[in-house]
């Protein structure tokens, strides 16, 4: 696949909630109010949620992960992607989480690198590391056979014994493979790019954009990758008189990005009840509440992206 290949002409459409959506200066939202929001962009067929944390100026209620994992529980198809700097957590447990988070919805968790944390190189073995992590087990490692009395084959358990210039760890992870194989892994830095699945990034130039898109589509042509494997996602803001939808149409047109993520701040949120339906009745998204994609079980398959095969490691 050559990295000149156009746009597609449906957009991924994600929506960034985080522990303050109602706007600075409120109260900050329950779960009950989480939930509303989360069902209110399934409905709409949104393709994935962000779930930020707070800062230390403005604290959240609630832990990202810990949101994601409530927030399971309400929804069906809809992915929930994490955002946590990488170093925020060890690199074990930020695996243990998001793979946690994989089975318990069923193939619809993500992590998204918030920045680079400790340094880019560091943060890129650190995304290694994770992503090593998650193949600590084949998927038909687990047996569960009751009368052999055999839990799992331990020649498909495999030790990273990963020891870096910044991260040493042995491994292996104390969780199944994820669903997914890996959740979906977004970042904020397109240097980290080659180790990503989506590409945030935070620009209002379309021209700016389209280059990023493509330096990273041709960068991961160069590295033997197929370039409609990396998207990239552009951060939707609107001024006065800006429609949301005629925005997206344009950028998609030029093939400056292959989605956007706007802020949600209620479930009936302008751009829910109107961008939305304006962008279906333009024939940019699929038919029905939620796009026709039911029936893309996990958020992998729902973003167009391939489930990743077991690298080599180490038994």
């Amino acid at each position: 696949m050559t990295a000149g290949r156009p746009t597609a002409t449906t957009p991924l459409l994600l929506a960034a909630i985080g522990p303050n959506p109602t706007g600075p200066g409120t109260a900050a939202p329950g779960l009950r109010e989480l939930k509303a929001l989360a069902r209110a962009a399934e409905q709409a067929g949104l393709d994935a949620l962000l779930l930020g944390d707070g800062t230390p100026a403005a604290p959240g209620r609630f832990e990202a992960t810990t949101a994601a994992a409530a927030l399971c529980a309400v929804t069906e198809h809809i992915g929930l992607l994490v955002r946590t700097p990488p170093g925020d957590l060890a690199p074990y447990h930020l695996a243990r989480i998001t793979a946690s988070l994989d089975h318990l919805g069923r193939g619809r968790a993500g992590w998204c690198a918030d920045g680079t944390g400790p340094g880019t190189a560091a943060a890129a073995e650190y995304l290694e590391v994770v992503k090593g992590l998650w193949e600590s087990f084949d998927a038909d490692a687990f047996v569960h056979d009751r009368e052999s009395g055999q839990y799992w084959h331990l020649d498909r358990i495999h030790r990273l014994d990963h020891d870096g210039p910044h991260y040493s760890v042995a491994g292996p992870l104390n969780v199944a493979r994820p669903p997914q194989g890996h959740p979906v892994v977004a970042v904020t830095d397109p240097a980290l790019a080659g180790g990503a699945d989506l590409v945030l990034l935070d620009t209002t130039d379309p021209a700016e954009a389209r280059r990023l898109r493509t330096r990273i589509r041709q960068d991961a042509a160069e590295r033997g990758g197929d370039a409609d494997h990396v998207k990239v996602i552009a951060t939707l803001r609107t001024g006065a008189g800006t429609d949301p939808a005629d925005l997206i149409a344009r950028w998609t047109e030029q093939q400056a990005a292959d989605g956007f993520v706007a802020t949600l701040t209620a479930p009936d949120d302008p751009f829910l009840t109107t961008a939305v339906p304006e962008l279906r009745r333009r024939g940019l998204l699929g038919a029905g509440p939620l796009g026709g994609a039911a029936a893309r079980t996990t958020l992998r398959e729902r973003l167009g992206l391939p489930r990743p095969d077991r690298r080599p490691a180490t038994v």
